[in-house]
């Protein structure tokens, strides 16, 4: 009868690989099911960075959203646009500290209260409209007052006026105020 000659112990071997055989597939398959069921989803996204501020896009289509439920149409990127200026009057109003003070003299106000204030006491103020445009207007536009004397609608016609140029000077502010910040516009129409 021959004898086997064994060195070591080989069973203990082969147990050992099986063992690390077996630890290697488990964690591979554990990986695998982590990855199907862990992924990354973005919580928060920015949509446009103005100096130090940014727009959310969480907010932006909260505000969008109120907008298309009102039935106005505008597009996204407009309306970015509008939320942009807003900001940049808002930091140039808070920056001169226009507030005005309620019953209670606390400095608390909205933001669109705010910033029309400060459009009155920093634009509007300084728009004078000449009697003679007034009178010019109510001419070429008679049948608009349907047969009122001048005297009648003057102040409306001056009022109309006033907020034409006071439209036609904001924007042009707002142009100046978009060339001295630092804008940055991240919208995708795929949003």
């Amino acid at each position: 009868m021959a004898k086997e000659v064994v060195y070591g112990n080989t069973r203990r071997g082969r147990q050992t690989f099986y063992c690390c055989l077996v630890s290697y597939v488990l964690c591979s398959l554990f990986c695998v099911l982590c990855a199907a069921f862990c992924h990354a989803e973005v919580l928060e996204r920015i949509v446009a960075v103005v100096n130090d501020d940014v727009i959310l896009l969480s907010e932006f289509r909260e505000a969008f959203r109120s907008v298309e439920e009102s039935g106005e149409k505008i597009s996204e990127e407009n309306y970015l646009d509008e939320m942009i200026n807003k900001l940049l009057l808002l930091k140039e109003a808070k920056k001169f500290s226009f507030y005005i003070s309620n019953k209670n003299d606390k400095a608390v106000m909205d933001e669109k209260a705010i910033i029309n204030e400060y459009i009155d006491r920093r634009i509007k103020v300084f728009i004078r409209i000449p009697y003679d445009e007034i009178e010019s207007y109510y001419s070429e536009n008679k049948a608009l007052f349907e047969g009122k004397e001048f005297y009648d609608v003057k102040d409306e016609i001056e009022e109309y006026l006033i907020g034409k140029e006071l439209n036609t000077r904001v924007n042009e502010y707002i142009k100046d105020l978009r060339k001295k910040y630092y804008i940055r516009i991240q919208l995708k129409t795929e949003d």
